[in-house]
């Protein structure tokens, strides 16, 4: 396959760098051959994201320059005028790194998301004790000025 489908072989052979919200992901793949010019970017969908792969897989430490690259970027004025966020969450299945923007609460159906904004803690924990059914949970956190909610599965061993 190597020899025969060599793009085949690469997006099969590519690592997960980062997954990003659709009106992200263009911008976070120029980002992303902009760092890594060697590297072949592949993308793929997965749910609401997108999935941007590299091959060859990056490295830690070209994940964590990577990281410090996006980082910065969801700073800048219009980004956090949308409330976009770059994170990296870790559970039992590994680690995973968004670039994304939060669900309005009227656009949040299912599935684990960011949503908000919410004017305070208080109203976000309302939303999510009233909208978030095991075996998601939820969380609330403050960002830009903000309440959210985060929701997530608890049930993974």
């Amino acid at each position: 396959m190597k020899q025969e489908a060599p793009q085949a072989y690469m997006a099969l052979n590519a690592g997960e760098a980062l997954r990003a919200a659709p009106e992200l992901a263009d911008l976070a793949g120029s980002l992303l051959l902009a760092a890594f010019p060697e590297r072949e970017v592949f993308r793929a969908a997965s749910g609401a994201r997108e999935r941007l792969l590299a091959f060859p897989p990056l490295s830690q430490d070209e994940l964590a320059r990577l990281d410090r690259l996006l980082a910065p970027f969801v700073e800048r004025r219009p980004w956090r005028a949308r409330n976009a966020f770059y994170r990296q969450v870790s559970d039992v299945r590994g680690s995973v790194r968004e670039l994304a923007l939060p669900l309005t609460p009227e656009a949040y159906r299912d599935g684990d998301a960011v949503v908000g904004p919410f004017t305070d803690a208080a109203s976000a924990d309302a939303w999510g004790r009233g909208k978030v059914a095991p075996p998601r949970v939820h969380d609330v956190f403050r960002m830009n000025d903000a309440w959210f909610c985060d929701v997530f599965r608890a049930d993974l061993t």
